[in-house]
């Protein structure tokens, strides 16, 4: 029953244990158990992303009352989650074209590269109690310093296409991902700020009061900038096919593009979790103490709930324009990320940590709940003197 508790961290001893016991140097055991360890992490969320493409699908459905992947005929499977691995396969075999006056190195580079930074990213982020593959004392700057790198790809992907539409949706990308950088990165601040640490695992542990709670208008701010990071609605007209064809990656076909798509799904598994981890209390939950292998039950709950949620706003949601979206970034969400970052700063030195969890929960929720009100107020006279 010990051996059960932590399942997963007692695979890892035993399995290193294993390679000790042969005569192999004990430099390789090393390199072999890191190696091994790396290879299992990466392979986490490939897998998990096969069933989130189902689970979005399935969503759609739902959602658009239409036929799902189970009614693919016999091939789909049950409940159609092998229509899943029938894309996939598809995308494998259709053939690749390359544009001939493309660049071809930066062509064919830009899709492993997306697909690379959307994998690293797991390297931080704690799957469990005691299961993280590195627990840097800078893993949110880690994750956020990944998250800006996409942007290069997306650059390399429309320049070396050589193709003006690619090139154009480029670069569209690029400034709205840029500018939801600034209040995405700002909220991430005050978490930081309020957890005193920049690493993943001393955030969590922070959370004796999930920071959804106590700082609900930091969350609010973080998820609308991750939409916009993941150009899903009301933020996806950088990648919308009325708009300009298909952004970036028009002229990619068949494994190529289908790296990119993976990786926009392994993005928004990331984002999920990041969001599970800086303000769900990432695996924390009841009886991880007695169960530690229950954590990782937990933060797969918390990113399901976050997965329904934002698919719900992808499919329910209108799409804005493009002012629009700036519009709301420089003159919305950031005067009031930094507005926000101010207000926490100065409840953090008036309400000391020695005052106890929960009295500087209350405070920063009360701060939150005040600033959200005098934003509602300021908001609705400038419509008032916009509509007069």
């Amino acid at each position: 029953m010990e051996f059960l508790k932590d399942l997963i961290t007692n695979i890892g001893l035993w399995f290193h244990e294993l390679l000790a016991s042969t005569s192999l140097p004990e430099v390789w055991v090393r390199v072999i158990t890191l190696v091994v360890g790396a290879s299992v992490l990466a392979l986490v969320p490939l897998v998990a992303v096969i069933f989130l493409i189902w689970f979005e699908r399935k969503i759609a459905a739902r959602i658009a009352s239409r036929l799902g992947p189970n009614n693919s005929g016999a091939y789909g499977g049950p409940w159609g989650i092998l229509q899943v691995f029938a894309d996939a396969i598809k995308m494998f075999v259709k053939e690749d074209v390359i544009p001939t006056a493309a660049d071809r190195w930066v062509f064919n580079i830009a899709p492993m590269l997306v697909l690379a930074l959307a994998v690293l990213i797991w390297a931080v982020i704690p799957l469990g109690k005691g299961l993280i593959g590195s627990d840097l004392n800078i893993g949110v700057f880690y994750i956020l310093s990944l998250g800006s790198a996409s942007m290069i790809t997306m650059l390399m992907a429309g320049w070396g296409s050589n193709n003006k539409y690619a090139t154009l949706g480029a670069l569209r990308s690029i400034v709205t991902l840029a500018s939801y950088e600034i209040p995405q990165v700002l909220s991430v601040l005050v978490v930081v700020m309020v957890a005193g640490s920049f690493s993943m695992q001393d955030i969590i542990e922070a959370q004796d009061v999930a920071f959804l709670f106590t700082l609900p208008l930091t969350a609010l701010l973080y998820l609308a900038s991750s939409l916009s990071e993941l150009e899903r609605r009301p933020f996806d007209l950088v990648e919308a096919n009325s708009g300009i064809v298909a952004g970036c990656c028009i002229e990619y076909s068949g494994m190529k593009s289908g790296m990119f798509y993976l990786a926009e799904s392994l993005n928004q598994l990331a984002v999920t979790a990041t969001f599970s981890t800086l303000f769900l209390g990432g695996w924390r939950g009841p009886w991880v103490d007695q169960a530690p292998a229950l954590s990782t039950l937990w933060l797969m709950l918390k990113i399901l709930l976050l997965t329904l949620i934002i698919q719900f706003f992808r499919y329910t949601l209108p799409r804005l324009r493009v002012d629009q979206i700036l519009r709301l970034n420089w003159k919305f969400l950031t005067p009031l990320a930094l507005v926000n970052i101010c207000v926490v700063a100065l409840v953090g030195q008036a309400v000391p940590t020695s005052a106890g969890p929960w009295v500087r929960a209350g405070a920063f929720l009360g701060a939150n709940i005040l600033l959200a009100l005098a934003m509602l107020k300021v908001s609705s006279q400038q419509w008032q003197t916009a509509a007069g």
